[in-house]
């Protein structure tokens, strides 16, 4: 052995000339149509248009009927991740169908396997491809993220604030200001509204499900919540902590009425007409 190889330095650049000799045939040589690297390729193409599909619609049927701008925002998001995600998932399934057809083990079950195939780390392009495209998911998704979350909490003109208190099993809605108390969430549309969230006996989750948002009411404590309703009918409020026997049973209907309706409701339901004319010139 030359002294050149026996030192560490020699010693990796000849292991990294082996491999890239090994691997060699997977990029190079022959016609392209004939190389491995070629039929991985068309299976990747063809699984990140699979992918980017389904993101493009499936979040739109397997959300539909939400009603508020977060759940919006939600959807959205969960299209451009997945529509981000789409083409480096297909790399792995394309290099694991294109194995499973062309690269596994074909003869008797009493044969011995085939020895692993070459690695590809001595190969430089696919390296710097691979780096390139995880430094770029991993600097937009989390940029993506955090302005998502930072524009849904910005306080807008016309807020209004309702305290919600869960019990074993049902919900209570207090309406701060208009001495109104109920059980089932009435809400105006186009208004943000802040939800203080608290518990009287065991950790529930309060889930306005089509409004998008969710968040643990605690005993003893105070979490909160910010959506803004931006569709007329109804929706689904549910817990979602496993509180107890009848925790199934702690479901009850909210609605998004319009801004006249609901100054109505708030005076049908004992608040004062100082409290409602209030509650109208925040809007305005």
């Amino acid at each position: 052995m030359s002294s050149e190889n026996s030192s560490p330095e020699g010693f990796h650049e000849a292991k990294r000339e082996a491999i890239a000799e090994e691997v060699a045939p997977i990029f190079k040589g022959g016609p392209v149509w004939k190389r491995p690297i070629f039929g991985v390729l068309i299976l990747w193409l063809i699984m990140t248009v699979i992918g980017v599909l389904i993101g493009l619609f499936a979040p739109v049927h397997l959300m539909d009927g939400i009603s508020s701008s977060d759940a919006d925002s939600a959807k959205l998001t969960i299209i451009v991740f997945t529509v981000a995600a789409a083409p480096v998932a297909a790399v792995v399934y394309g290099i694991a169908l294109y194995s499973l057809l062309k690269w596994r083990k074909k003869g008797s079950s009493n044969d011995e396997p085939p020895a692993d195939g070459p690695p590809i780390r001595g190969h430089g392009p696919a390296t710097a491809i691979w780096l390139g495209i995880s430094v770029a998911l991993v600097v937009f998704l989390p940029f993506w993220g955090m302005s998502v979350l930072s524009s849904s909490g910005t306080s807008q003109i016309g807020q209004i604030r309702v305290k919600v208190i869960g019990q074993q099993w049902l919900w209570s809605f207090q309406y701060g200001g208009t001495k109104v108390e109920t059980h089932n969430l009435v809400l105006p549309i186009n208004r943000q509204v802040y939800f203080d969230v608290t518990s009287k006996d065991v950790t529930h989750g309060f889930w306005p499900v089509q409004l998008g948002v969710q968040v643990d009411a605690n005993p003893g404590f105070q979490t909160s919540a910010v959506t803004t309703p931006n569709k007329l009918g109804r929706f689904d409020v549910r817990c979602s902590q496993l509180c107890g026997l009848n925790h199934a049973y702690m479901q009850v209907t909210g609605e998004v009425v319009t801004e006249k309706k609901f100054e109505k409701w708030l005076a049908a339901h004992g608040a004062s007409a100082n409290s409602v004319a209030t509650y109208t010139a925040i809007a305005k």
